[in-house]
């Protein structure tokens, strides 16, 4: 079978093997090795120097502020990357499950349910990127051109390395700043496609619940005999048809459950990190535009911090969204001319509804759910710690 819903995650899954996070079904030992070798030293060793880092801090607010900026970002590129390497297997497997027989359509309304939850994937990957790039290009790139152009101090993009001695600053300085301007272009490639291939993931499970609902809806569309008397044979015909087609909607809907468990498997770990981290994140960039800086310095933090919302109030509002579309099954059901069906029909009815009675939901990390009111408390957490920061500040 030809993949058809999962071409949308092409652009994704190509990145990623660049990156190397995701090999090919039959890696070379070339790819193996030296996929490992960029893995480690730009985003474990980048992590570990990053965190040694701040041992070797002045002990100011101000600056431990500036530094934890990028920190918890690249903390959550490394839980991304570690992830998609030791959680490959859960990853293939729901690919594997889109492409399966259940999730296939011949029905044109169906097909173009389907195309365009995958042109909606393909939009917020295109959001996302450009802003993302945006944001590096200004923060990376600009400055060192600045730098080149009018021969004004470089300062480095992400860390200020305080461990490197004071005599020895000029000749670490363009090495260290190249080393960082992979690091942190690399760290946001992840984000970037693992974040959007989530959304991607959770477009096609409410796709396949869209398409649930209209089944539903005229799951006894199947009886061509709506008069025949009880008990003759063409009723009998109809309502065999109509069990059929239920119980085919009834698999239909144990399989986007145990595609949603899928997602939640493998993506638990990197929303755990997302939302612990993601009041953090934003705190510390509202505390960064209270203290000076240049131009370009707070065009770079705008965007920062509305790619790092967006990151949390994302996948939090399609989880609130996938949790309405799976509640709305139960109504769904009875909007089928169920009554004068069968004894049978009308039992398989009774058990969809009560397993669609419980709505399915996505957690990070067996604690956070993937709902509006998570963001809600992620960003009054954030206003909190941002009011602490300023009080402490001013005293």
């Amino acid at each position: 079978m030809g993949h058809k819903q999962i071409d949308c995650f092409k652009i994704h899954l190509t990145i990623l093997r660049i990156l190397g996070v995701w090999p090919e079904e039959n890696p070379s030992l070339c790819y193996i090795y030296l996929s490992g070798i960029f893995v480690f030293i730009f985003t474990v060793l980048y992590v570990v120097i990053y965190t040694m880092n701040f041992y070797f801090l002045p002990q100011q607010l101000e600056i431990f502020a500036e530094e934890l900026i990028f920190y918890f970002t690249n903390v959550g590129a490394l839980s991304k990357a570690l992830a998609f390497i030791f959680l490959r297997d859960k990853v293939k497997k729901m690919l594997d499950m889109l492409e399966s027989e259940v999730f296939q359509s011949d029905n044109p309304e169906e097909l173009k349910l389907i195309e365009k939850a995958k042109e909606k994937s393909m939009f917020y990957w295109k959001i996302t990127a450009g802003l993302s790039v945006s944001a590096n290009t200004v923060n990376v790139f600009l400055p060192f051109v600045v730098h080149l152009i009018f021969d004004v101090k470089l300062e480095f993009p992400v860390c200020r390395y305080s461990f490197i001695p004071e005599q020895y600053e000029a000749i670490f300085l363009y090495p260290a700043y190249l080393y960082q301007s992979i690091g942190i272009t690399s760290h946001m490639l992840y984000n970037v496609n693992i974040d959007t291939f989530l959304l991607g993931v959770m477009f096609l499970a409410m796709a396949q619940l869209d398409i649930l609902d209209r089944k539903l809806r005229k799951v006894t569309d199947v009886c061509v005999n709506v008069n025949a008397p009880p008990g003759s044979v063409d009723r009998a015909i109809d309502d065999q048809n109509a069990v059929l087609e239920i119980i085919k909607c009834i698999k239909h809907y144990d399989a986007v459950s145990v595609y949603c468990k899928l997602i939640q498997d493998a993506f638990s770990e990197i929303l755990f990190v997302l939302f612990s981290s993601g009041s953090c994140k934003i705190c510390m960039c509202l505390f960064r535009f209270t203290m000076p800086a240049e131009t370009q310095y707070f065009v770079f933090l705008t965007l920062y911090i509305v790619v790092m919302t967006l990151q949390v109030m994302v996948p939090c509002w399609f989880g609130s969204r996938l949790m309405e579309k799976s509640s709305q099954i139960t109504f769904a059901v009875y909007d089928c001319d169920w009554t004068p069906r069968c004894r049978r029909f009308k039992s398989n009815l009774r058990l969809l509804v009560e397993r669609a009675n419980k709505p399915i939901i996505i957690k990070g990390g067996k604690m956070f759910l993937l709902s509006l009111a998570t963001f809600t408390a992620i960003m009054n957490s954030s206003y909190s710690f941002f009011t602490l920061l300023r009080h402490m500040q001013s005293r």
